[in-house]
C-alpha cells in the first residue's frame, strides 16, 4: 500500500499543530512510514482545543484511504491500558503483553471471517491486526533465499531458523507488526518459548478463533 505525498490531508495534520511544512519536515523515516501505509515512530503533538488553549499529547500516525479515494489521518494515542476489542482470552492476552504474536480467525473489514495476525504495540499499547493473506513474504532475509517451505513457515507465524549464507550463524525471524518491513530478527523481539521450524515442512498454525 503506497499513498502519494501531494494526496496527504494537510488540514487534518494542522489540528495536531503540523502545517503543511512540518508535515514534509518529518524525519524521512516516519514520512516514509506514512505513505508506505505503516505507522510513524511516537511523536508528540501539540492541540489546539475548541476553547483555543493546547496540550501536547504523544501518538503515531498513520493513512488511510477513503470510499472516495481520499486519504484521512489515523491517529494512534498512547493508551493508559490495553484495551481487549478481539475477544482474547487471558492466555492469549498474556502472549501478547509478552511481545508474543497471536495468530486467529477474526471478521475483517469485508465481513469476512479469516485469519488474522494480533501483536501489542508496547509504546502505545495498542492491539495491532492484519490479514495473514496481506502478508508479503520475503524472498530473502539477509541474502539468504527462503524456500517455499520456508516462506510457508514465516506466513503462518512460527519463528524460522535458518542458517546464514556462511553457514556459522542461526538467523531467527518472525512476522512482526511493529516492524515497516513486516518481520524482524531482532534477538530481543524473538522469544525461545514460541514455536519455530528450520528449513523443513512448515508446522501448522491453527487459529483458535475468536471467544464470544
Amino acid at each position: 500500500m503506497n499513498f502519494d505525498i501531494k494526496d496527504l490531508p494537510y488540514a487534518q495534520f494542522e489540528k495536531l499543530g503540523l502545517n503543511r511544512k512540518g508535515v514534509l519536515n518529518m524525519k524521512p523515516e516516519d514520512l516514509a512510514a506514512m505513505l508506505s501505509g505503516n505507522r510513524t515512530s511516537l511523536l508528540t503533538f501539540s492541540v489546539e482545543l475548541t476553547n483555543g488553549q493546547r496540550f501536547e499529547t504523544d501518538a503515531k500516525l498513520s493513512l488511510f484511504r477513503n470510499p472516495d479515494n481520499s486519504l484521512s489521518l489515523n491517529v494512534h494515542p498512547v493508551r493508559a491500558q490495553i484495551k481487549n476489542d478481539i475477544g482474547a482470552t487471558p492466555e492469549e492476552m498474556e502472549k501478547l503483553k509478552t511481545g508474543g504474536l497471536l495468530v486467529r480467525d477474526h471478521i475483517a473489514l469485508n465481513g469476512e471471517r479469516e485469519p488474522h495476525y494480533f501483536q501489542l504495540d508496547r509504546e502505545t499499547n495498542e492491539i495491532l491486526r492484519a490479514r495473514v493473506r496481506d502478508f508479503i513474504v520475503p524472498s530473502a532475509i539477509k541474502d539468504v533465499v527462503l524456500s517455499p517451505d520456508q516462506k510457508e513457515q514465516l506466513r503462518q507465524g512460527n519463528v524460522l531458523e535458518i542458517k546464514s549464507k556462511g553457514g556459522d550463524e542461526i538467523i531467527r525471524a518472525r512476522v512482526d507488526l511493529n516492524e515497516p518491513r513486516g518481520f524482524t530478527t531482532k534477538p530481543e523481539v524473538l522469544g525461545q518459548s514460541e514455536s519455530r521450524g528450520v528449513g523443513g515442512s512448515a508446522e501448522e498454525v491453527k487459529p483458535t478463533g475468536p471467544r464470544r
